[in-house]
């Protein structure tokens, strides 16, 4: 039996399209002692995944040329040597883009088990990475309080689009994303409790940040990086906070031509603090996160927005919508249906 894998065919300059990408067969893996087999159901996509094809990640080992593209996803157990991935549990893991996969536990972070009562996309976006990220960025990095005057930047993105709402079930009042463009920031009001929004593509950007933050910021939630968080910096209320989750304005910028700051300084003036984290670092808090996540999507505090399409065949063009900005809400491939019936194992 033979399935679907891409693999890296080339290494991109700009945004990335198919001919960076190799559609391949290859053997259905078998069991193994101590692994399991596991069936693609949702692979997701990362604006960090350029960066691995370039091989800029110094977190990552070096994606060779005809390397499986990497990748995490939702799968099912179909076969088990392995105590902890029972047969027709959903788990979160390290996948590959293929649609079958062998797996074990020694991965780190370890694949985790998944609630059943839930679409199992979430397994991609709000109960799972992009929704743990989103909440230890605003409660263990931001440190949200009630007051906070809070921005989100790449506020439609995979992670962005959940920060409102984890922010809000936190206690904070009003949030104000930016995004581009009329459809994305319509979204923002209606489906992801932003209370304000900034259009970039089609406002002045200093003119709204005067008008919606006369006093200044106290916390910035930043997925963009370059020339808008300089800015930012420069509007800092006392102790106020950055986050930093990502850079998506700079991931196609040479080094020599990144933006260069000019507002550090006033991080210090303003005795603030920015400071950036690593999602992976923080497994010990996984199951606490993913149970506080999955409890406020079943009370409808928490409201995924999710951008799917379906098939193996559409990764390199879900990709490449990241770095477009044609998505809204986490971005992921349908790559296939459960198999067996649904474990109901997850401690979630």
């Amino acid at each position: 039996m033979m399935q679907k894998q891409w693999r890296l065919a080339a290494r991109p300059e700009g945004i990335p399209d198919r001919s960076h990408f190799a559609l391949t067969d290859a053997p259905i893996p078998s069991v193994q002692p101590g692994k399991a087999v596991a069936k693609t159901l949702y692979l997701g996509v990362a604006p960090v995944m350029l960066r691995y094809m370039r091989n800029e990640t110094e977190f990552e080992s070096p994606l060779e040329l005809g390397t499986l593209m990497p990748g995490r996803g939702v799968a099912q157990i179909i076969e088990s040597n392995c105590e902890g991935l029972p047969v027709g549990a959903i788990v979160q893991a390290r996948l590959g883009w293929q649609e079958y996969v062998l797996i074990d536990e020694s991965d780190r972070p370890a694949p985790f088990l998944l609630p059943t009562d839930l679409p199992l996309s979430h397994g991609i976006g709000a109960v799972s990475l992009s929704g743990i990220t989103a909440l230890v960025g605003v409660r263990d990095i931001g440190k949200v309080a009630r007051t906070d005057r809070i921005l989100v930047s790449g506020a439609a993105g995979g992670v962005g689009s959940h920060v409102a709402e984890i922010a809000k079930a936190l206690g904070a009042q009003e949030v104000v994303g930016i995004a581009g463009g009329p459809e994305k920031c319509t979204r923002l009001q209606r489906d992801m409790a932003y209370d304000h929004v900034i259009d970039y593509k089609n406002e002045d950007v200093d003119v709204a940040l005067d008008r919606l933050f006369p006093d200044g910021i106290d916390l910035y939630f930043d997925n963009v990086g370059g020339a808008l968080l300089d800015n930012i910096l420069a509007r800092l209320r006392r102790r106020a906070r950055i986050v930093i989750c990502g850079s998506i304005s700079e991931y196609l910028t040479e080094k020599e031509n990144k933006h260069r700051f000019i507002n550090l300084q006033n991080l210090g003036r303003q005795d603030a603090k920015m400071e950036g984290f690593f999602v992976f670092d923080y497994e010990d808090v996984y199951p606490q996160c993913l149970e506080m996540l999955a409890t406020w999507v079943r009370e409808g505090a928490l409201n995924p927005v999710e951008d799917i399409s379906q098939g193996i065949e559409t990764l390199p063009d879900a990709l490449a919508d990241l770095y477009l900005g044609n998505n809204i809400g986490v971005r992921m491939v349908e790559v296939g249906q459960p198999d067996l019936p649904l474990a109901s194992l997850s401690p979630v």
